[in-house]
């Protein structure tokens, strides 16, 4: 059920002060009155009025009924005003537009003529001399009345900043934000300060506001585990933020002007309504540890490669699920590509059934331009921020350390990978503990949920991103720097079906348990690369460096020094790994290249391969090199 915002904290004292001042204006109208029927001559007001040279008016019923009016609809008034107001934030509109200034000036005009009226029709006679006596009546009772207001005000503020300084008296001072009292900008209004500007913007200001937490994952467009929690339908999906992104381009792409406080910003609970509600559900409690399964590398390449088989219909071969299962070691980030239908999506997909980890399925939207398509964004209009499948998932996995979270892009590049993803791939090159990405600026006053209290998420160990690409015209190319830092696996053909006479069943494989499976495959020296291999590969750097100007970088060295053990590890042959490799890692750039000398340059490369690793060895390598022959 939606929140009535009108009745504020605010809104109340706001009230309450417009009472208070109406009560004041209705005992001194009392106080001052010439016959003094209700109040006694000898009073303080009274005398106040006297040293002030108020004349006293003896007031008639049509008086005191002017006088009841006027207290009454400055109460009215502050009402009105509040409601207009909040209605107009309620609405998207700037206080201060036209419309709302309207509205303030009619109903103060309203309120003015209905007392002034009521009043007038009620004294009799009717003469100019009446309605004048009562006018100035009601005259002095607001002067008189506004002083006592003003003078009972400053009193209680007084000693209302006497009693918190001293509360307060060993904290620190604060004010509006500022950590520190010696660090002042006098320049700055700090009276005005854009609390809700402190927040990432989305670039094209979308007015939609963040869906629930634990709705169904189809209403957001991404597809949970089980006991999945994911957005609810709205702009909680990343393609929901993306479409409300670009239609509100009208707004100007900017951030809006107006000026906002803490206490308009509200509590966490509206801010982040799902990220706050999986604080509750989890009771601001992390789950350390996970029920696990004892098994090794080769073990587990046969048991997904079987399962896939049984239980799923789903055929691949032996080197594909091992270098699916090893990549992990070497990057976070996985890319899968070549043509449809031949399990690219499906493999990430059942490895998170087959181990028990957690799946987020988000397809990629065209529309996709910034971080802000899968992390979301502060909801300027609706002063909440707009938390996608994407985050929500980030989120569990702070809260379940211990469980594999695999996040599947599917069809990566039907936008710039290296637009909306580039924040995720460059914190990913940093040491773990720093795998942080800026969600906002936390503003003073203001409590966020309970796993970004600095403003950044930070990425887990046990969060795997693998992106699916197709290579045709409705796509993008892929820069070589995204394909630089992640590992590339192509499907260009179906895989043949095979029997399984094993008995299979998905197991329970905490992400701690494959960390240390990868741990002590690089940890084995058997299986590393020696010096003669270094050497090797050294040659094959120089070589194709020389002939193409393609660097074999220091990242491409770092993957294979852990990949070689890891894919060992899991029953494979040195040679295929490093052949896999090459052709990913270097062989994919030479695709579009037509100069003369590629041709022949393509054909020493062969010799090489054969010459220095032996002919037939490196068999993807080498049919790569001869396609690209073939097209020149």
């Amino acid at each position: 059920m939606k929140k009535n915002y009108y009745f504020t904290r605010k809104n109340f004292i706001a009230l309450a002060i417009a009472l208070f001042y109406s009560i004041c204006i209705l005992v001194s109208g009392a106080c001052i009155e010439g016959s003094h029927t209700i109040v006694g001559s000898r009073n303080v007001i009274n005398k106040i009025a006297t040293v002030l040279k108020v004349p006293a008016i003896e007031a008639s019923i049509a008086g005191y009924v002017g006088l009841l009016l006027l207290a009454c609809y400055v109460s009215v008034f502050a009402a009105a005003v509040i409601y207009i107001r909040r209605y107009a934030i309620e609405n998207h509109i700037k206080t201060y537009a036209l419309k709302p200034m309207l509205s303030y000036i009619g109903v103060f005009l309203g309120c003015g003529a209905f007392s002034v009226g009521v009043t007038i029709l009620l004294i009799n006679p009717k003469s100019i001399e009446n309605i004048g006596v009562t006018m100035q009546f009601l005259g002095y009772a607001l002067m008189i009345g506004t002083l006592i207001f003003l003078a009972l005000a400053i009193v209680v503020l007084a000693v209302a900043m006497l009693v918190i300084n001293l509360i307060f008296i060993d904290k620190p001072f604060r004010f509006f934000g500022k950590d520190d009292l010696d660090i002042v900008e006098e320049e700055e209004d700090y009276e005005h300060i854009d609390v809700s500007s402190s927040f990432d913007q989305d670039p094209y200001d979308a007015g939609y506001g963040a869906g629930g937490y634990g709705a169904p994952a189809s209403a957001g467009g991404g597809v949970a585990g089980e006991g999945g929690y994911a957005a609810s339908s709205g702009a909680s999906s990343a393609s929901s933020v993306s479409s409300a992104a670009g239609a509100a381009g009208g707004f100007g792409g900017g951030a809006l002007s107006a000026m906002h406080s803490t206490e308009e910003l509200g509590d966490r609970e509206r801010v982040f309504p799902a990220l706050s509600a999986m604080d509750m559900h989890y009771n601001f409690t992390v789950r350390q540890t996970r029920e696990t399964v004892d098994i090794s590398l080769p073990e587990l390449c046969r048991q997904f490669r079987n399962y896939l088989a049984k239980e799923e219909g789903l055929y691949f071969d032996t080197e594909t699920i091992r270098i699916f299962v090893s990549a992990f070691a070497a990057s976070q980030f996985m890319i899968l590509e070549g043509l449809s239908g031949t399990g690219k999506s499906s493999l990430p997909r059942y490895f998170a059934k087959f181990t028990g980890g957690k799946l987020l399925f988000m397809p990629v939207q065209a529309t996709w331009r910034d971080k802000s398509s899968i992390l979301g964004f502060f909801n300027e209009f609706s002063k909440t921020y707009t938390e996608t499948d994407f985050l929500l998932h980030l989120y569990h996995a702070n809260y379940h350390p211990d469980q594999i979270h695999i996040f599947v892009l599917d069809e990566m590049n039907i936008s710039r990978v290296e637009y909306y993803f580039a924040d995720l791939l460059s914190v990913l090159e940093y040491p773990k503990p720093d795998w942080k990405l800026r969600l906002l600026q936390i503003p003073y006053g203001f409590v966020p949920p309970e796993r970004i209290p600095d403003g950044n998420i930070q990425i887990m160990p046990n969060c795997y991103f693998v992106g699916t690409a197709n290579k045709d015209d409705s796509t993008f190319s892929i820069a070589d720097k995204v394909y630089d830092r992640a590992i590339t696996l192509d499907f260009d053909y179906r895989n043949q079906p095979f029997k399984v006479t094993d008995e299979v069943s998905r197991i329970s494989l905490s992400s701690s348990k494959l960390q240390q499976l990868y741990d002590e495959a690089i940890a084995d020296q058997k299986n590393c690369l020696t010096a003669a291999d270094r050497e090797k590969l050294d040659e094959l750097s120089a070589f194709v460096y020389e002939q193409f100007d393609i660097a074999f970088g220091n990242r491409i060295m770092t993957q294979i020094e852990k990949l070689v053990p890891t894919y060992i590890a899991c029953g494979g042959t040195k040679e295929e790994v490093l052949d896999f490799m090459f052709a990913q890692k270097v062989l994919v750039k030479l695709e579009g290249r037509f100069e003369e000398y590629v041709k022949g340059a393509l054909n020493q490369l062969l010799q090489l391969l054969a010459k220095t690793y032996g002919p037939g060895v490196f068999k993807r390598s080498e049919k790569t090199i001869r396609g690209f022959i073939r097209k020149l």
